[in-house]
């Protein structure tokens, strides 16, 4: 029997699904085996007991039972109208039957004429009148009886008329009623976010195909939101079996008393429908063996258990499934099951959208919040995290509550957390043992977010032991792919919640501290114990301490981990504890350690930043292995090592005081990591050295680094160095020792060349030597010394641009790296490509890109896949259709760039780009197509580009007609849709295009192989049609596509084109943007950025003096060093177990405080931060270049007259720290913010930079509005410093008047006038004289004078000016008074017309002359007179090429009548020459 309470705790609106009606004659026959048949199929059925039927009236508790039944089975027998119980039974089934139709009754005549019934003849009739006689004074109640028996005609109905049909109907019965009532749902409040999950699960449980028992494992942290998904899956699934049973909390009931177990086991069998008082695992065999069943097991936490209720995976019939919830994933690896398939599935978080309507739920009873409370609801939102157990504890606390309750409450749950959630998530913690908990307080307090190997590696020092799958396994910890440990928030806060309660009054007295506020309550107040074992300090904002603290350690005995970072200290501690682990002190405030510090057992110093000097060796430092003192300036030299004898990671990186190494060094036999990079005083490593475990060694970027060490030794451990832009000429003979070698970056070292033993490494697959200007006479020599019978190169990977290759040097290098798969010869001036380039067979991938002479491509391997001919221009039709031809082989994994405008016709379906077709689209079924797709990109639009420089950082590139022609790359990509849905992959596929250029691919390309194998799954193999659009993502517009079907391996019948014009299945692609592509995209743009792009020629005219060049955007050119930064970190310390927080830590105070300002500016996704971190590095670095000792932010200071022209008049020069520096910061940031506002260009929004704009006090009055724009917010200090400079300017320039001095957003050909912009590069080429920086300004100064002398440009009152340094940088003074200055100028100005007449009349005179008298004197007469005739030669060859040279170097911005002048000119001397020539042959 089933009692009234089974089941409530389950169901709100039924407690039953059949309540069965009979007299007490059939109770242990018919009655009996149908309630039994019904159990077994899982049908809930109630039915009385005698003890209820005591009294004349039936009890209200049967009553309540037949509301709270889906459906009544009415058993009439002969004597059933006998019972006055029944009859009452009857009018209350019937009586809901009208009032709620849903509810149904099946009637079942038992040996009984249904006519005798609703009739009431026979024993009905005779039942009724003793009734009538019995209850003479209540005559309604007999009439109810009677009304009820006459309405059973009308109601469903079998019949049972002998013993023998008796089973048969039986089962019909159970088989209909089954049919007719789903499953009960249980009932779960508020379902969101569990759809998309349970579709996730539907795939993975099978539940038609497997026919094997299945297990699914759902696991998660506690209160994550399993037992609910459970639930949902459960009620989604149930129908689909015979038996089904939820066993909540197990864990909890199991341990409840010692028959918890037994109690469950019982549970289990009554919910499936076998009522039995044995029980036992046999029992549950026997009676279960051969059904198929659902179990929901829900909270299991031991293996007991699973022995107890799931056993072997004979218990239960075939197509079972069994679904566990844990928080442990080692219990079915510890209860191993025979003929199981076992799958699981991780609980995550919810994501922002469904947590924030779940909480609303609980909080407003509605899916949104209520008015006035978004902001609030929000705040709780982001707090909980996606946890669900959260979300509903907090919502149902807040609700109610006013906004400023609600306030205070989220503030306290800050502080300490919700004592229900706390209980709840502490479940897990208290299962651990006492050194497991001890690793967990350690990693919620100070390691979240590290490397797993760092974490290991500090916690073995600290005699640990640690394990972290014991964590992953509890779902307390996760890591994520990238090798990080990472942990919800509130289990973070949990584990800190536990050390908070170890004394709650006194942060001293507690093992572990971590909040800012109490480390410096407990420093400066010297309040620690010898309880403390960690601490750090890591303050979200940069904090001064003036306290002293120097006996604020001495009371920590026990002191294991110190961490602190973002901290500056103005005293330094007098004693650090020798039981120190991990000392991690950003900023280290004294010039060495205390007296007595000597911590044996350390095994991380990270140090950078700080004062040490270092001048003690390291000799009693056996267990450390990681030193990083990155940016420590007073470092000048590294002492002896060896004590460290396990020293496995050194980082010297930007100490730029840094002028050498201990020999020691070079003899640390475990020493993996060297890295000193950007140290510009270093000229050596150490003479020699033998460091067999050595994995990598960086030295980039070290400019004066000449010398690379001999090695004494075999070094065998892959190898990677890098040695990018430094002063070294060759490598020792000895090189041949690093057969380990596999990468050598030697990029940029100009005067370097490379011997024979290297390329024969036997390991070296990638050189890099790009920059290198003759480099290739190694190459050649190599070619010509060495026989291929003597070993061949290994190279796989070689880089050559902008290393002046000529036609025998790359044929050297084909020829004599046969191996070769990626070759770059990008920015070289070869004409062709060598014929022997066919016998390359291994070469895949080939960069051509701006080799401007290029004209033709023979044969390529059979093997290339890539070629990328950017900007290419001279390649004949027979090179591009060498390249279209591979498309018709049908050669798969192809990628090709090149510079063609039109797809040829015998593409299958091509269409002219625009709104109306922007993408191709296709129809396909059974299997996903091979096909290839060419994309024409047009050209820019002129005046701006949003290229990458600005999707990334907010700078633009001007494309105008003011500036020469610029060649820029322009990232692309493609992606594919199918059904209007991407198609995600791991490693997003980005390439390089430029205007006016073809992009042609197959879809192969983008696509791993697994990933390309797993596209088939999107087509059912039905004949189904679906839609396939294929969309190249630019900057630039797309002119035309095409679409090419490789027929081979793609039925044509099975691929369908269409026209895209109007179609009705073009759907609006909506690309999944996430932080992870978008870093990707950065980081393509980034390794393939080249400075020549933006400035072309005027790059090498310029040199390294451009970035100082006001007249040019400053934020365009830190991007090349940004590039450095980027490409010097292939690999990081943190690979061999350094500290990640540290490497993101590595960042200078001005750097980190200027991103504080960023942020609070900007919403930008983390990927974002780093690169805009990574930029602001890079400005550092000029400034240090430049001799500045702190961050600085420079912008022109120009003068606009009234007519309307712009001169340079001077820099505002700001260092981090002065007043106006964060202000200045600020302005630029909100200027940048509605730059990204604006996706068009109209002319008011393509101001490209901010200049401090000088005008006449009255027309900056009567033209503020045009010039300053609404963007403009008052700022005190940025109007005091405008007041300041424009006081000064008038001051020094008196011929202008009264000045006013305003920011204001600028064009970038609008910055100065063409008329003054000589001065401004000629004015700031004496600012640097003057500070003595003659080497990179004489080309400037020399470009200027030249310009000058030919075209004229120098305004009035050049010479007579001085450039006066002031506070905020320099101010133009102008001195009229010296009239020689002011005649200069003018007879300057009087050139280019003398020029003019020279070369308008005097020369062509004189070259008519000569060749007249070649025409009147004899052949001999020129022999005679050989001086002359040799003069005349040196004279036409000398002006041919200067006026060559200056026509196309320094004129592209003369007159036109000037350039047409210059043009005759070489003309008639190339004429007049060639004569010449003739008549003396």
């Amino acid at each position: 029997m089933a009692n009234l309470n089974h089941g409530a705790t389950f169901r709100d609106d039924f407690f039953y699904d059949v309540f069965l009606s009979f007299r007490g004659g059939t109770r242990y026959g018919f009655t009996n085996r149908l309630y039994n048949a019904l159990r077994q199929k899982g049908i809930y059925t109630f039915r009385d007991t005698e003890e209820l039927r005591i009294g004349a009236d039936i009890r209200p508790a049967l009553l309540k039972a037949i509301e709270n039944s889906r459906m009544s089975m009415v058993v009439l027998c002969e004597d059933y109208a006998s019972s006055t119980w029944c009859l009452d039974e009857l009018a209350k089934i019937i009586q809901c039957y009208h009032a709620n139709k849903p509810k149904q009754v099946l009637l079942i005549f038992y040996k009984v004429q249904p006519s005798d019934v609703w009739d009431q003849k026979n024993s009905y009739a005779k039942a009724m009148a003793d009734h009538e006689n019995r209850f003479a004074k209540q005559p309604e109640k007999v009439k109810n009886w009677r009304k009820a028996l006459s309405q059973l005609r009308h109601l469903t109905r079998e019949y049972c008329k002998d013993d023998g049909y008796e089973a048969e109907l039986i089962k019909k019965i159970v088989k209909d009623t089954s049919a007719k009532l789903p499953p009960i749902p249980l009932p779960i409040k508020h379902v969101v976010g569990l759809d998309s999950r349970f579709l996730d699960v539907k795939s993975m449980i099978h539940i038609e195909s497997h026919d094997t028992v299945l297990i699914l494992e759902i696991y998660g942290a506690g209160g994550i939101g399993k037992t609910t998904f459970a639930l949902d899956i459960y009620n989604n699934i149930r129908h689909e079996f015979e038996a089904a049973s939820f066993l909540a909390n197990v864990r909890e009931k199991s341990n409840k008393s010692t028959e918890g177990l037994e109690d469950l086991q019982k549970t289990l069998l009554s919910e499936m429908g076998e009522e039995t008082e044995i029980i036992g695992a046999s029992e549950i065999k026997r009676r279960l063996g051969h059904k198929k069943v659902l179990l929901v097991l829900d909270d299991v936490d031991s293996t007991k258990q699973l022995e107890s209720l799931v056993g072997g995976g004979d218990w239960f019939g075939s197509r079972s499934r069994i679904i566990i919830t844990t928080r442990d994933t080692t219990l079915l690896d510890e209860h191993v099951i025979d003929d199981v398939v076992i799958e699981t599935y991780e609980m995550k978080a919810l994501n922002y959208g469904d947590s924030l309507e779940l909480f609303c739920w609980h909080a407003f009873n509605m899916s949104k919040p209520a008015e006035n409370f978004e902001g609030v609801s929000n705040d709780a939102v982001r707090y909980a995290k996606g946890h669900p157990l959260a979300l509903k504890v907090i919502g149902s606390n807040l609700k109610g509550g006013s906004l400023k309750d609600w306030e205070m409450e989220l503030e306290k749950y800050k502080m300490i957390p919700n004592a229900k959630i706390q209980e709840v998530l502490e479940i897990s913690y208290h299962s651990l043992d006492v050194l497991d908990q001890k690793i967990f307080l350690d990693i919620a307090c100070f390691f979240k977010g590290e490397r797993r190997g760092y974490v290991e590696r500090i916690l073995k020092a600290c005699d640990f032991c640690p394990s972290i799958g014991v964590f992953t396994a509890k779902c307390l910890i996760t890591i994520d792919e990238d090798g990080c440990l990472d942990m919800h928030d509130l289990i973070q806060d949990m584990g800190r919640e536990i050390v908070r309660k170890e004394s709650s009054i006194n942060a001293g007295d507690r093992s572990r501290l971590w909040s800012h506020e109490e480390v410096l309550r407990v420093l400066i107040e010297n309040s620690g114990s010898n309880r403390i074992e960690g601490i750090m300090l890591d303050p979200p904002s940069h904090e001064k301490v003036d306290d002293r603290i120097d006996t604020a350690f001495e009371k920590m005995e026990n002191l294991r981990i110190l961490i602190i970072r973002n901290t500056t200290f103005s005293t330094a501690p007098s004693y650090l504890p020798n039981t120190l682990r991990l000392l991690e002190w950003k900023g280290y405030p004294s010039k060495s350690f205390p007296p007595d510090f000597y911590p044996t057992k350390i095994v991380d110093f990270k140090l950078n930043h700080s004062s040490l000097m270092l001048e003690k060796s390291f000799k009693k430092y056996e267990g450390l292995t990681f030193i990083n003192l990155s940016q420590c300036q007073s470092i000048t030299r590294i002492p002896d090592v060896s004590g460290a004898i396990n020293l496995k990671v050194l980082t010297l990186d930007k100490c730029r005081k840094l002028k050498g190494f201990d020999k020691s060094i070079g003899f640390m036999r475990n020493l993996v990591y060297v890295s000193a990079l950007r140290c510009n005083m270093l000229k050596s490593f150490v003479p020699s050295m033998s460091l067999p475990s050595l994995e990598v060694l960086s030295f980039s970027f070290c400019s004066r680094l000449e010398h690379f060490p001999d090695v004494m030794e075999e070094m065998d451990r892959p190898l990677k160095i890098q040695l990018v832009n430094t002063a070294i000429k060759e490598f020792p003979m000895s090189i041949g020792k690093l057969t380990g070698l596999e990468y050598l970056d030697i990029s940029g070292c100009k005067k370097l060349n490379i011997s024979r033993k290297l390329f024969l490494l036997p390991k070296l697959e990638t050189l890099l030597v790009d920059g290198c200007s003759h480099i290739g006479q190694s190459f050649k020599r190599f070619k010509e010394r060495h026989s291929m019978a003597n070993g061949c190169p290994n190279l796989r990977t070689l880089h050559l641009s902008e290393t002046n290759l000529s036609n025998e040097e790359l044929y050297a290098i084909l020829k004599g790296f046969p191996r070769l798969e990626a070759l770059k010869v990008s920015y070289n001036d070869f004409h062709s490509l060598p014929e022997c380039i066919k016998d390359s067979k291994q070469l895949k991938s080939l960069d051509v890109s701006y080799c401007k002479n290029l004209s033709s491509i023979p044969e390529l391997p059979p093997s290339i896949q890539k070629v990328n001919a950017r900007y290419c221009g001279r390649l004949t039709s027979e090179a591009s259709n060498s390249l279209w031809s591979k498309v018709n082989e049908e050669k798969e994994r192809i990628q090709f760039v090149m510079a063609e405008t039109d797809i040829p016709d015998w593409f299958e379906f091509d269409c002219v780009g625009g709104s109306d077709s922007p993408t191709p689209l296709m129809l396909a079924r059974n299997k996903f197509p091979i096909i290839a797709v060419a994309f024409a990109l047009g050209k820019a639009k002129s005046g701006y580009s949003e290229t990458e420089l600005s999707r990334t950082l907010g700078l633009h590139v001007f494309v105008g007609d003011g500036y020469p022609k610029r060649e820029l790359s322009y990232t692309a990509a493609v992606h594919l849709y199918i059904g209007g849905k991407e198609i995600c992959r791991k490693e997003y596929h980005y390439c390089c295009v430029g205007e006016e250029h073809v992009l042609l691919c197959d879809l192969m390309v983008l696509f791993s192989d697994q990933e390309w194998e797993g596209l088939d799954a999107h087509f059912t193999g039905d004949d189904e049609w679906r839609v396939i659009q294929v969309q190249c993502e630019s900057d630039l517009p797309l002119s035309q596509w095409g679409v090419f079907v490789y027929k081979q391996k793609t039925n044509t019948d099975d691929i369908l084109f269409t026209n895209t014009r109007h179609n009705c299945l073009l759907t609006n692609l909506v690309q999944k943007e996430t932080p992870w592509k978008s870093e990707q995209r950065r980081r393509h743009f980034f390794n393939n950025f080249n400075l020549r792009e933006i400035y072309g020629d005027r790059l090498t005219l310029y040199g390294e003096s451009l970035d100082q060049c006001q007249l040019f955007s400053s934020n365009m050119v830190f991007r090349h060093i940004l590039a450095d930064i980027i490409k010097g970190k292939l690999v990081s310390a943190c690979d061999y177990g350094a500290s990640l927080m540290q490497a993101h830590d590595e960042s200078s105070g001005d750097v980190k405080h200027t991103m504080k300002i960023y942020k609070e500016r900007l919403d930008d996704t983390q990927a974002t931060y780093g690169l805009m971190e990574l930029g602001l590095e890079a400005r550092e670095e000029l400034s240090w270049a430049e001799g500045e000792d702190r961050l600085v932010v420079e912008f022109a200071i120009i003068l606009e007259e009234e007519d309307g022209n712009r001169r340079y008049w001077g820099t505002l020069k700001l260092k981090a720290g002065e007043a106006g520096f964060d202000e200045m910061e600020r302005k630029e940031l909100q200027f940048l913010c509605l730059r990204r506002a604006f996706m068009s260009y109209t002319s008011a929004q393509k101001e490209s930079m901010l200049v401090v704009l000088l005008k006449r006090e009255e027309a900056s009055t009567s033209g503020q509005g045009e010039e300053e724009g609404e963007w403009q917010e008052y700022d005190p200090i940025l109007e005091e410093l405008m007041s300041e400079i424009a006081e000064d300017a008038t001051r020094l320039s008196k011929s202008y008047g009264k000045l006013k001095a305003s920011i204001v957003p600028v064009t970038s050909d609008n910055l100065v006038s063409d008329k003054y912009s000589l001065e401004g590069i000629f004015l700031n080429a004496i600012v640097k004289l003057e500070d003595g920086k003659w080497g990179p300004t004489k080309i400037q100064l020399g470009y200027a004078v030249i310009r000058m002398l030919i075209c004229g440009q120098c305004p009035p009152g050049l010479f007579g000016t001085k450039v006066k340094k002031m506070s905020y940088g320099i101010l133009r003074e102008e001195l009229h008074d010296d009239w020689r200055w002011n005649l200069l100028g003018c007879l300057i100005n009087l050139i280019p017309s003398f020029n003019y007449f020279i070369l308008k009349f005097i020369v062509p005179l004189s070259l008519d002359y000569f060749v007249a008298l070649i025409h009147v004197k004899s052949v001999h007469w020129l022999q005679n007179h050989l001086g002359l005739t040799i003069g005349f030669l040196v004279y036409t060859i000398t002006l041919n090429l200067v006026t060559w040279f200056l026509g196309t170097r320094f004129l592209w911005r003369c007159n036109d009548r000037f350039s047409f002048l210059l043009n005759q000119l070489v003309a008639r001397c190339r004429r007049y020459f060639t004569l010449l020539l003739s008549s003396i042959m």
